[in-house]
C-alpha cells in the first residue's frame, strides 16, 4: 500500500507535465499541416493540399520591409554593442579608477533585470527625451541589452591578455 502512495503524486506529475508540454507544443505541430491547406483559415478536415502561401512569402511587402528591419537592427545592434563592449571591457580591465565596479555593475544591469522593466523604462526615458520612437530606438534598446553579454565575453579575454605585450 505504501509503494503505490509514494508512485501515486509521481504519476500525476508525469501525466500533467505531459498534457503541459503538450498544450505548448502541440499549436507548433499542427502549424506546418495547417500552412499547406488550400483554406485560408486553419481548421480540419484540410479542403486541399497547396504550395500557395509560400509562393506567395516572397512578394508580401510587408515581409520584405520586416525583413530588411531586422537585418538592419541586428547587424546594427551586434556592431555597436561589440564595440562599446570593446572600449568597456578594455577600460574595466586595463585601468583602475574610483567607481569601476559601480560602472561594471550598472552596465551589467539588464543581464538581472527582468527584459519587460527594462524595455518599459527605455520607453519612459526616449519618450521624455522627445525621441520618435523608429527604427533608432529599437537598436539603442537591442544595444543597451547586447552590451552586458559581449562585454563579459570581452572582459575573460582581456583578464588573460599579457600587458608586455600591450607595452611592446
Amino acid at each position: 500500500m505504501m509503494a503505490i502512495k509514494r508512485l501515486l503524486p509521481g504519476g500525476w506529475l508525469s501525466a500533467y507535465a505531459f498534457l503541459y508540454v503538450a498544450f505548448l507544443y502541440l499549436p507548433v505541430v499542427f502549424l506546418p499541416i495547417f500552412s499547406i491547406n488550400t483554406a485560408a483559415t486553419p481548421k480540419f478536415p484540410l479542403s486541399g493540399v497547396t504550395l500557395k502561401w509560400y509562393e506567395d512569402l516572397p512578394r508580401t511587402p510587408a515581409l520584405i520591409d520586416a525583413t530588411w528591419n531586422s537585418l538592419i537592427v541586428g547587424v546594427s545592434a551586434s556592431v555597436l554593442s561589440t564595440v562599446l563592449g570593446i572600449l568597456a571591457a578594455r577600460s574595466i580591465t586595463r585601468y583602475r579608477y574610483p567607481g569601476r565596479r559601480a560602472i561594471n555593475g550598472l552596465i551589467m544591469a539588464p543581464l538581472v533585470l527582468p527584459e519587460v522593466i527594462v524595455a518599459i523604462s527605455m520607453l519612459l526615458v526616449m519618450l521624455q527625451l522627445g525621441l520618435s520612437l523608429s527604427l533608432f530606438t529599437v537598436v539603442l534598446g537591442h544595444v543597451l541589452v547586447c552590451i552586458p553579454y559581449s562585454m563579459t565575453v570581452l572582459t575573460s579575454g582581456f583578464e588573460g591578455f599579457d600587458r608586455s605585450l600591450e607595452e611592446a
